[in-house]
């Protein structure tokens, strides 16, 4: 029945994140609130896994038949790796954020690049066309991020890390996915063409932790003109985003983008699509 909560029994079955650190992450609250409004026999759990331990933790996934998991900071490329296949996405691309378990083959799949462009629609209503973007961050969700401005023909796409050299080969691959021109800069680089930017990106895990302090782009790069996107969400907005909004650009956390890959991970799992309504709901109800 629509609506029902479902008993945990021993037909229950198992969806996960994998992460470290992992104990922020609101994905377990979104995904329980979707299948307990379908009255699906699931129940998603957060489990913390150090990235030396990813191997045997997605080993794991086949060992214990849990149905599917998310993976997230820091092991989205080491995944793609230890998955037996990657759909063409997640091959392209060499970051995983969901598996699902195929009778015991393990299958690889990123939702992010439709999560981020359906967040960044919120926004802007034509993405990222046309725009010019900078983008902080070479790691998985970075990847994903400059995948999904390159579908979306962004004009621009500068790349800042604090490790040139991952940045610059990001790019090289972003030449070969479409038009957008793709270009690493360093921290000068980010002052010259920061402030000129329509839309900036922090894809790192900065701000993930409350005990750092600053984040990756300096404050006086933003512009009133700007949109500004956050990848990192947590119980109050993100330094970056209090930065942007008090400099009057249009600036939202990685809320939007959680329950939009969210919603492409269920699919993925139990073959139908969630309530979008319901889980943001769930996001509300906990903030409340």
């Amino acid at each position: 029945m629509e609506g029902a909560c479902p008993l945990i029994t021993a037909h229950t079955k198992l969806l996960a994140v994998l992460g470290y650190p992992v104990r922020h992450s609101l994905s377990p609250l979104i995904h329980n609130a979707a299948l307990r409004h379908d009255g699906l026999e699931y129940v998603y759990v957060a489990l913390e896994v150090e990235p030396a331990a990813l191997p045997a933790a997605v080993e794991g996934l086949r060992a214990l038949r849990i149905r599917g998991a998310n993976i997230t900071v820091p092991h989205k490329q080491q995944a793609a790796s230890l998955v037996d296949r990657l759909d063409p996405l997640a091959a392209r691309l060499g970051a995983v954020n969901t598996v699902v378990n195929e009778e015991g083959v393990l299958v690889g799949h990123n939702t992010d690049v439709a999560g981020f462009r359906a967040a960044l629609r919120t926004l802007v209503r034509e993405g990222a066309q046309g725009r010019r973007c900078v983008v902080a961050g070479a790691g998985g969700a970075a990847r994903a991020v400059v995948a999904a401005l390159v579908e979306d023909q962004a004009a621009e796409i500068a790349v800042f890390n604090r490790t040139y050299l991952r940045a610059q080969a990001l790019c090289e691959e972003a030449r070969e996915w479409g038009g957008s021109k793709c270009e690493p800069i360093d921290e000068q680089g980010l002052a010259s063409v920061g402030p000129d930017a329509d839309i900036v990106i922090n894809a790192t895990s900065v701000g993930l932790d409350p005990a750092v302090k600053g984040g990756p782009f300096p404050v006086d790069i933003v512009r009133s003109h700007q949109v500004v996107m956050d990848l990192v969400y947590g119980p109050e907005p993100t330094g970056l985003v209090r930065r942007a909004r008090t400099r009057g650009a249009a600036a939202v956390d990685g809320l939007e983008m959680l329950v939009m890959q969210a919603a492409d991970s269920y699919a993925l799992w139990t073959g139908r699509r969630p309530s979008v309504d319901v889980m943001k709901a769930a996001l509300i109800q906990a903030g409340e």
